[in-house]
């Protein structure tokens, strides 16, 4: 029997016992005058010769009871069917269903497209990289040869007494900066600092509290920038959200968020004073500001202040002292009618203040800045996870605090510190102010102003009218994008910059985050943790012992051109392993979708077939699968050996991670759609910046060239017109040069050098052809390069071996400074 016709019946037998009661009732009604109660007359159960059939009503509540266990049945099994969908613990058999119901992608087939764009990419990084090098080396180059310039005419300065005396007052640079390879070990600190959150995360919750804000401006204004860009904001933020995580792990209730001693509280509040935030202020929190004070309005509601008030404008305007008694309750001042009116009168005022406020913060939503609304998503996101007995409303309180009390409100009664006003504030406007901004602080914390502020209870009407509209406007504040989407960064933005990040930093900023880590190393990082990025950098570090003390009034800057010290990492995302799982699980996807479906088994104790059995089978049913089957089953190998999967468990692991890849095929999609365009657009961005640095390094050998020149000028114009470029030769024997120190040590035999000269000439500027000969023949010629012996200089090599001799650097240096550009 169906559930229809238990309805039937049930309904029909139910209609039968209303009409068999009424009757009974009416009988009932009739017999009034009876002394003892009768028993109605029961013509249901007449009817009925078996009476072991139960009543109807009771009979529709076994039906209700089956129904309801059927359904929770099939609720149960659902719910257990999702849990395996959603963890991909699904045999071969049901992800064949699957792909068999779902709609086949013509295009879907993006992964080998990924993966030639990531090849690309790793090859255009390569590239890039080595072209950074040469315009590194050319800057470097030049650098050398101006600073040798520089040393040549201090020297003619000196011959011709020309050179200024130091001044006393002048100030010897900080070896910070004298430094070059410290300064490099600094970019790289600060570097590792910005683009890993872990550290910064961490030493936060490390400082003393007075030691907070400073630090925090270092960090958020200085390491970030206070103006909006999105690589900067892309870091900024993961580092926040990082650290909301960390900060909501170690306490109780997403109330314990805003006390005193948290941390995070401080970093967003120091996050809202950048530009973004002081914009947005500006834009919609000054023009209603201005609107407010304009109007000289007084918005005191106390009605004993009221009172008295009323008392010295009635003295002001008689001339006469009052006698009445200005001390009087809160209570007693209500009953002066004068008093309630200009109450209500103001309580109206308030509401109209209340309510430009309110309309302009709910409207100008879609300005406030992403950051602060993606910073209370996360805090919104990772309290419901952490706190699961939270309501939403009391996490939605958090997220009110930090957008109005710790921002907005903080601009209304402080507008000169955000610039929002442009005049001085009366004492009586400003105290209007705080009015507005307490009866929005208790709109945006849900609360009502009770017997310590009754003299607001007036406005608890306005505040509960309004609080959907605020929860309304918090909600919305969360619903924004990843910031992925939004700023258009990814992993890939690192290798498509055109110019490397640069902060300006003081030097004591530089020195207290350098002794704050050196101080907090061992809780940054584990002990046991040698190959960490950080302990490499603060190794490199403390080879130049502790930073110098700079005193903290110390307002000298330097510019940090920040670099990576591991570039290596960022090949290592682009590994062949994940590539080729990427690539098998696709094969076995496509074989799968082809192949027959497997027969559903009928004994769910045996152990259904695994994706080896399944290969196998597939292999001996269709031959020509053969060559497709290999490679699959050779990729499995392969993999293994990548530790991404293991044949000990019939590659149950990989399975998995097939079933994953088709039950969310329409999300891994349309991710994959969004990674194909984020790689085309670094490709493109690597590809300008391999056309930028090109014509960079030809722009630099110009100038590099032009600087040679210039070392050549004067001794040119002592050459006669007609003469060519060549310049010298210059003889010398093989004593005069050891004698001067150019030649240091050699293994040409003694009694050989007496016979020996060498010619020193240079037929393009900067090289120099040196010829050793014998008898005015030429027994070896060498070239020198003077960028090649300056490099050597700068990175503190003092001799060059050649074939049989080897130059002292330095002197060579001087030799060929004075033979060819005094």
């Amino acid at each position: 029997m169906n559930k229809e016709e238990y309805s039937d019946i049930s309904d029909s037998e139910s209609e039968e016992v209303h009409e068999t009661n009424n009757h009974n009732e009416h009988e009932h009604e009739e017999e009034d005058d009876t002394p003892e109660i009768v028993v109605p007359e029961r013509k249901f159960l007449k009817e009925d010769e078996d009476y072991s059939v139960p009543f109807p009503v009771m009979r529709e509540c076994l039906v209700l009871l089956l129904q309801s266990r059927r359904i929770l049945r099939d609720m149960m099994y659902y719910r257990f069917k999702m849990d395996r969908f959603l963890s991909g613990n699904l045999s071969v058999f049901e992800i064949q269903n699957l792909l068999h119901s779902q709609r086949e992608d013509k295009e879907s087939d993006w992964i080998a497209e990924i993966q030639e764009l990531k090849r690309n990419l790793v090859s255009e990084v390569r590239r890039n990289h080595t072209l950074e090098r040469d315009l590194n080396r050319l800057d470097k180059r030049i650098a050398l040869l101006i600073k040798n310039r520089g040393n040549i005419q201090d020297v003619l300065a000196d011959k011709a007494g020309l050179k200024a005396p130091k001044h006393k007052g002048d100030q010897k640079k900080p070896e910070l900066i004298n430094d070059p390879k410290k300064l490099e070990a600094y970019q790289n600190l600060f570097y590792l600092l910005q683009t890993e959150p872990k550290y910064l995360a961490g030493l936060v919750y490390l400082i003393q509290p007075e030691q907070m804000e400073s630090f925090l401006g270092t960090v958020i204004l200085t390491l970030f920038g206070d103006a909006f860009t999105p690589r900067e904001e892309f870091l900024l933020l993961s580092l926040y959200r990082l650290s909301i995580q960390k900060e909501m792990a170690n306490i109780a209730t997403v109330g314990d968020f805003l006390k005193a001693d948290t941390v995070v509280p401080k970093m967003i509040i120091t996050y809202n004073k950048r530009k973004q935030g002081t914009d947005y202020l500006k834009a919609v929190i000054g023009p209603i500001l201005s609107n407010v004070i304009k109007q000289e309005l007084n918005l005191e509601l106390k009605p004993n202040l009221v009172y008295a008030a009323i008392i010295s404008e009635q003295e002001i305007r008689t001339g006469e002292k009052s006698t009445l008694d200005r001390n009087v309750s809160h209570e007693k001042a209500l009953e002066v009618p004068e008093v309630t009116k200009t109450i209500k009168a103001r309580v109206d005022q308030l509401i109209s203040i209340c309510e430009q406020f309110l309309d302009g913060i709910i409207s100008s939503l879609n300005r406030l800045p992403y950051g602060i609304r993606w910073i209370c998503k996360q805090i919104y996101q990772i309290a419901e996870k952490n706190f699961t007995k939270s309501t939403q409303d009391e996490i939605l309180k958090v997220i009110g605090y930090f957008i109005y009390y710790r921002f907005i409100q903080v601009a209304m009664v402080s507008p000169e510190e955000y610039d929002l006003v442009g005049r001085e504030i009366h004492p009586t406007a400003r105290k209007n102010l705080i009015n507005v901004s307490k009866v929005l602080q208790a709109l945006f914390n849900f609360a009502q102003f009770g017997s310590s502020e009754k003299h607001f209870i007036p406005l608890n009407g306005w505040i509960t009218s309004h609080m959907g509209d605020i929860k309304n406007y918090l909600q919305e504040i969360i619903e924004v994008g990843e910031p992925e989407d939004y700023l258009q960064v990814d992993k890939y933005m690192e290798l498509t910059q055109k110019t490397k990040p640069v902060i300006i930093i003081s030097l004591p900023e530089i020195c207290n985050t350098h002794q704050l880590i050196s101080k907090n190393l061992d809780s940054l990082v584990a002990k046991g943790e040698k190959d960490d990025p950080m302990r490499i950098i603060m190794k490199e570090l403390d080879e130049f012992g502790p930073p110098p003390d700079i005193a903290a009034d110390d307002d000298r800057e330097v510019q940090l051109t920040l670099s990576n010290k591991f570039q290596k990492t960022i090949e290592e995302e682009l590994s062949p392993g994940e590539s080729l799982l990427s690539q098998t699980k696709e094969m076995v996807i496509s074989l799968l979708r082809a192949l027959p479906t497997l027969p559903e088994q009928k004994d769910q104790s045996d152990e259904p077939p695994n994706l080896v059995d399944v290969l196998n089978k597939a292999r001996q049913a269709d031959p020509s699968l053969e060559p497709e089957i290999k490679k699959i089953l050779d990729n499995l190998k392969k993999l293994e050996e990548y530790n991404l999967t293991t044949s000990a468990d019939n590659y149950s692991s990989f399975l998995k991670a097939v079933a994953l890849e088709v039950v969310n095929r329409a999300e891994i999609r349309e991710q994959q759609k969004k990674e194909k365009q984020r790689l085309t657009t670094s490709l493109n961005n690597l590809r300008k910046h391999q056309k930028y640095l090109n014509e960079q390094i030809a722009q630099y050998n110009q100038y590099l060239q032009d600087c040679r020149l210039k070392h050549y000028q004067n001794k040119s114009k002592k050459k006669k017109k007609g003469d060519g470029a060549k310049v010298g030769p210059f003889k010398f024997s093989f004593s005069e040069l050891h004698k001067k120190g150019v030649i240091v040590d050699s293994e040409v035999p003694q009694i050989t050098r007496k016979k020996i000269k060498f010619v020193i000439s240079s037929d393009t500027v900067g090289v120099f052809d040196v010829s050793a000969k014998m008898a005015g023949i030429d027994v070896q010629t060498m070239r020198l390069e003077l960028d090649d012996l300056l490099e050597l200089n700068s990175i503190g090599t003092t001799t060059l071996e050649l074939d049989q001799i080897t130059l002292d650097v330095n002197m060579t240096i001087h030799l060929l400074n004075k033979l060819f550009l005094y």
